[in-house]
């Protein structure tokens, strides 16, 4: 079964016509995506398409299963593709998954400063976006409870970290180790960088990709950094180095 074939199958699954898929994939995307659009997947002429992930979500399954799986028509995988991954667990909600004590879900946030205090506003953007092993957090010196799970925006730090792709921080990481990577706020900005300690009791925030140069923050003007956490783990499709 290929790409086209299964969104096919799993669209009608769920009543709705290239128009109704392709509306609600572009509120969960970053792009307008067009009836059109989904016209051609399913008739084989854009065969990896960019926003896949969104129009899985959708429907309620992977954006792998879409592309490798094969799809029933209630919008479920075959009991024979399940039976071909071996020890594999495939999942879609937390509920599927057997009960773990050792197992520990990060929720996924957007923050921002607020102007009357200066204080961290934190808006969750997915609850238990992710599962991970207390072994992990034992294993980086972290606790699951002092974590956030943030979302890449731009391509400043390529080829360590591309849009869109997942990091997590450490609130409690704060105090800067040389050359280590932090999440931080500047100016009004949200950034993730590099963060290096310079003479003085300066700073130099530093991009990887280097169309963006460096920026160096003095001594004097440390009073507008603010250390949000520091990076302790990546996860994405792009390449990294």
């Amino acid at each position: 079964m290929n790409l086209a074939h299964n969104l096919r199958r799993a669209r009608e699954a769920l009543g709705l016509s290239q128009a109704d898929l392709a509306q609600e994939a572009t509120k969960l995307s970053q792009k307008p995506i067009s009836q059109q659009y989904i016209n051609n997947i399913e008739t084989g002429k854009s065969l990896r398409p960019r926003e896949l992930d969104a129009i899985a979500r959708v429907l309620g399954v992977t954006s792998a299963r879409l592309t490798f799986g094969e799809v029933q028509a209630d919008g479920g995988e075959s009991a024979e593709r399940q039976e071909q991954k071996g020890g594999v667990l495939v999942w879609e909600t937390p509920e599927d998954l057997p009960e773990d004590s050792e197992r520990v879900w990060i929720d996924k946030y957007e923050y921002h400063f607020s102007a009357g205090n200066g204080a961290i506003q934190w808006e969750v953007r997915e609850k238990k976006a992710l599962p991970f092993n207390m072994s992990f957090f034992r294993s980086i010196g972290s606790k699951p409870q002092d974590c956030k799970l943030l979302v890449v925006r731009g391509d400043s730090m390529e080829p360590f970290l591309f849009h869109r792709d997942v990091f997590m921080i450490d609130e409690a990481k704060t105090r800067v180790s040389d050359g280590g990577i932090y999440a931080v706020h500047f100016e009004d900005e949200a950034l993730v960088k590099q963060v290096f300690k310079e003479s003085g009791g300066g700073v130099r925030l530093h991009s990887y990709n280097p169309a963006f140069p460096d920026r160096f923050i003095p001594a004097t003007e440390m009073g507008l950094l603010r250390i949000v956490g520091k990076l302790v783990y990546r996860s994405g499709a792009g390449p990294a180095t």
